[in-house]
C-alpha cells in the first residue's frame, strides 16, 4: 500500500469508528436511572431489544476499526518523532487499550439482550448487576481513554498531530474523563442531570478529538506547522 493511500485509509477509518460510535451509544434510549427497579430495567431491554443488539454490534465493529486508526496515528506521531518514540508507544498503548475497553464495555447490556431473546426468566440480581456493570464499565473505560487523549493532546502540542489547538480541547476532555471514573464507581445512586454534562463531554469529546484528527489527516496536513 502506497504511504499516501495508507494515510487516507487511516484518517477515514477515524471518521468511520466515530459513525459507528455514534449509531452505539444513540440509537436507542438511554439505560433507565441507575437506582431504577430490575423490572424497569428489563422492560427497557425487551422494548428495544433489536435497537440494543444492533447498537452493541456496531459498537464491537468500532472498537476494531479504533484499532487501525491508532496504528495509523502511531505511525504519523512515531515519523513526526523522527524516530524517537517518545510519545508514539503511550499513543498506541493507551489507543489499543481504549479499543479493547470499548469491546468489553459493550458485553453488559449485549448479554442483557441476548438473554431477552431467549425468552429467559432473568433473576434480579443478575439484571441489577449486568446494569450496574454498564456504568461501572465506564469508569474503566474513561481511565485508559484519559490517557489515551492526553497523550493525542501532547502529540498535538508539540505540532506532531493536527492543529496545536486541538491539545487545549484534549485536556477538557481528559478532565471530563477524570470525573466520569469517580461518577461511574461511585455513584450507586440517580445524581440527577447536572452530571450529565460532564459524562457526554467525555463520550462526545473523545470523538471530536478524532474527527479533528481523521480531518487534518484527509486534508493531507501534519499539524498546524505544517500548514
Amino acid at each position: 500500500m502506497k504511504e499516501h493511500t495508507y494515510q487516507r485509509v487511516g484518517a477515514l477509518t477515524g471518521i468511520l469508528f466515530v459513525l459507528l460510535e455514534l449509531l452505539s451509544g444513540f440509537l436507542y434510549p438511554q439505560q433507565p436511572r441507575i437506582d431504577s427497579p430490575p423490572a424497569v430495567t428489563l422492560a427497557w431491554v425487551h422494548d428495544h431489544r433489536v435497537a440494543l443488539q444492533v447498537g452493541m454490534i456496531c459498537g464491537m465493529v468500532g472498537a476494531a476499526v479504533l484499532l487501525w486508526f491508532v496504528a495509523y496515528v502511531r505511525h504519523v506521531v512515531s515519523r513526526a518523532e523522527g524516530g524517537a518514540d517518545m510519545l508514539s508507544p503511550i499513543v498506541f498503548g493507551s489507543g489499543v487499550a481504549t479499543a479493547a475497553l470499548l469491546a468489553v464495555s459493550t458485553l453488559p447490556v449485549a448479554l442483557l439482550a441476548f438473554m431477552d431473546g431467549q425468552s429467559a426468566t432473568l433473576p434480579y440480581a443478575t439484571v441489577r448487576l449486568l446494569a450496574d456493570l454498564n456504568l461501572v464499565a465506564f469508569g474503566a473505560l474513561s481511565a485508559i481513554t484519559a490517557l489515551f487523549v492526553l497523550s493525542l493532546g501532547l502529540a498535538a502540542w508539540y505540532r506532531q498531530l493536527a492543529a496545536r489547538w486541538l491539545a487545549w480541547v484534549c485536556v477538557v476532555v481528559v478532565v471530563c474523563n477524570a470525573v466520569s471514573i469517580w461518577i461511574g464507581v461511585t455513584f450507586v445512586s440517580y445524581h440527577g442531570k447536572a452530571w450529565n454534562p460532564v459524562a457526554f463531554g467525555a463520550y462526545l469529546g473523545f470523538l471530536v478529538v478524532l474527527l479533528v484528527i481523521s480531518v487534518y489527516g484527509l486534508s493531507g496536513r501534519r499539524s498546524d506547522s505544517a500548514g
